[in-house]
C-alpha cells in the first residue's frame, strides 16, 4: 500500500513519507517475529468448522490492514507533534485527508510546510483506516452471525474494535470544529 501512496504523492511534498511509515511498521513486525518466534505444537489438530468461513479470512485481513494504517498515522501524528514542539506553527492541511493528496503545490499556496504535510498524511491515513475499520467490523458481524447466530456479542475483542472505531469517528468529526486542527488531530490520532 505504501507503493500506491508513494506513487500518488510522487510530485507533492508528502513523497517519501509513506515509505518511511511502511519501513517503520515493517521493521517493528520483523523485530516482533524475530524476538518472539512461533513454536509449532505437534499436538495441533484440525481447525474447528467455525473457523472455515470466507468471512473470517476477509474480516481478519481488513482489520489488520486498518490497524497498520492506524500505526502509520500514529507515526505521522508523532512527527507533527515533534515539529510543533520544535517551534513549528499551527499549520494544518487546508483540504485535509485524501483531498490534500490531490492538491498541486505549484497552484495555490506554493510550498507546503512540514506541518501541512504531516497533518495531511495523518488525515489521509486516518480516513482510509476509518473506512476499512468500519468494513472489517461489519464483515466480522456477518461472520459471527454465520458462526454463532448473532452479529454482536459484546465480548472484549468486539468492544476493543468498536472503541477504536469510535475514537477515530470522533477524530474525523471533531476536526471540523477544533481551533487548532493539526494539534487536535495529531493528539487524537496518537
Amino acid at each position: 500500500s505504501a507503493f500506491v501512496f508513494e506513487w500518488l504523492a510522487r510530485k507533492t511534498a508528502m513523497r517519501n513519507l509513506f515509505a518511511l511509515g511502511a519501513a517503520a511498521a515493517s521493521t517493528a513486525s520483523l523485530m516482533a517475529a524475530h524476538f518472539n518466534p512461533a513454536r509449532l505444537n505437534p499436538a495441533i489438530g484440525n481447525m474447528m468448522p467455525v473457523l472455515h468461513d470466507i468471512w473470517l479470512y476477509i474480516h481478519v485481513n481488513v482489520i489488520i490492514f486498518s490497524y497498520c494504517l492506524i500505526l502509520m498515522a500514529a507515526f505521522t501524528s508523532l512527527l507533527y507533534l515533534v515539529w510543533r514542539m520544535l517551534g513549528g506553527g499551527a499549520d494544518y492541511a487546508a483540504v485535509g485527508g485524501a483531498g490534500s493528496l490531490m492538491l498541486d503545490p505549484a497552484h495555490g499556496t506554493g510550498c507546503r510546510s512540514a506541518g501541512e504535510v504531516f497533518d495531511g498524511a495523518t488525515m489521509a491515513l486516518m480516513e482510509l483506516a476509518f473506512i476499512l475499520l468500519w468494513c472489517g467490523i461489519f464483515m466480522g458481524a456477518i461472520w459471527a452471525d454465520h458462526s454463532w447466530g448473532r452479529p454482536w456479542g459484546w465480548d472484549p475483542k468486539e468492544n476493543g474494535a468498536l472503541n477504536t472505531f469510535i475514537v477515530f469517528f470522533v477524530l474525523i468529526h471533531v476536526r471540523a470544529k477544533a481551533r487548532d486542527k493539526g494539534l487536535c488531530t495529531a493528539a487524537l490520532a496518537l
